[in-house]
């Protein structure tokens, strides 16, 4: 037999059966209903023990969840097929079943990994930005360069020789200020 029931489950892990349920659907592990009995892979109290142990470390379930099923692998349960007597051919189907419950895990692991990736791109870009604003808040302002007001040259005039010397020799500012 390779599965357990829901209520076996719960006596082995001492898990109530409503979070079983609830944790198996975040999971995605198939529950089988035979005869008003909810069946479970065996195996599956593995994960669903670390699953506890994750939630009462402080994680949410939906987190917690993510994080088992990328470390532990999920049970498969086999389902009989009647008519089915080649054990080639169970061979085949188990070992088909178990790629593609890799290959399951490998996109969800993936979408995580594009999650995650995102999420730290975010924060690189927030604390760069938080970076810039703390290097202008701490730079010293540039100083500028402040000029004087200094009056208009004056252009002598254009004096003949004769001018230019009886300025030079009388001085006519000189006597206007006596």
């Amino acid at each position: 037999m390779n599965h357990i029931s829901l209520s076996e489950v719960a006596n082995n892990t001492g898990i109530t059966k409503s979070k079983i349920k609830y944790w198996a659907n975040l999971l995605n592990l198939k529950i089988k209903k035979e005869n008003r009995t909810l069946f479970l892979a065996k195996g599956s109290e593995s994960i669903l023990i670390a699953m506890a142990q994750s939630i009462s470390c402080g994680l949410s379930p939906a987190i917690a969840a993510k994080e088992v099923i990328s470390v532990h692998a999920l049970p498969v349960m086999k389902v009989n097929k009647e008519g089915n007597t080649n054990q080639l051919t169970n061979r085949i189907s188990s070992l088909e079943e178990a790629v593609m419950l890799l290959v399951e895990q490998n996109k969800s692991l993936a979408i995580t990994v594009e999650n995650q990736n995102k999420v730290i791109v975010a924060n690189l870009q927030s604390q760069g930005k938080q970076l810039n604003q703390l290097k202008l808040a701490l730079d010293p302002p540039q100083p500028t360069k402040i000029e004087v007001w200094q009056p208009p040259k004056v252009k002598e005039p254009k004096l003949s020789a004769i001018q230019r010397i009886w300025y030079e020799v009388i001085n006519p500012a000189k006597l206007r200020a006596n």
